[in-house]
């Protein structure tokens, strides 16, 4: 089991983070809070957060394979392993419970506070929306002018490794 404890020292906040981030902030843990306490995240900081929180997993019997930390945009993958047959409902959902007080713990304040931090503009997300958008009709998809980012994810199906790939490529501006 997994306990999430805080304590009374005051993590150091942004006074321009949105209420509900600077509420989340105050009443993180310490393990965050120390992270946290310059009252801003780097890339190495996220990092060591969100590794902090895939051992915790792995410490309460979560098997999780094909970890990749992206250290450009603080994004990352990974894989629960079930073993040969689909857990029922009771098994998903104690994986669900470790996860949530893992993350709890070990990196949900801190990767707020680094997408708050790295948020785009308006404008960057709309050149980012047409880069996206650019990039699947040269991969075959059928997209019309003004989609919407639901529209291009709804385009791709089951195929979101595309949409994904997509998305990096209109992020880093590359395409």
């Amino acid at each position: 089991m997994v306990v999430a404890a805080c304590s009374g020292t005051a993590a150091t906040t942004d006074s321009e983070f949105p209420p509900w981030l600077a509420t989340l902030v105050a009443s993180t843990t310490d393990f965050q809070k120390e992270i946290l306490s310059d009252g801003a995240v780097t890339i190495d900081e996220l990092e060591k957060a969100i590794l902090a929180n895939v051992q915790c997993q792995v410490e309460n019997g979560v098997e999780i394979r094909d970890f990749v930390f992206d250290p450009l945009g603080g994004g990352y993958e990974m894989a629960v392993v079930w073993g040969a047959d689909l857990p029922g409902d009771a098994a998903r959902d104690a994986v669900d419970a470790i996860q949530a007080d893992c993350e709890a713990e070990y990196s949900i304040a801190v990767e707020n506070v680094f997408g708050f931090q790295n948020q785009s503009t308006p404008e960057e997300l709309s050149v980012e929306l047409a880069r996206t958008a650019q990039c699947m009709r040269e991969k075959g998809f059928d997209v019309p002018e003004g989609a919407t980012g639901e529209v291009l994810q709804n385009l791709v199906g089951a195929d979101r490794r595309t949409y994904g790939e997509c998305r990096r490529v209109a992020q880093d501006g590359s395409n």
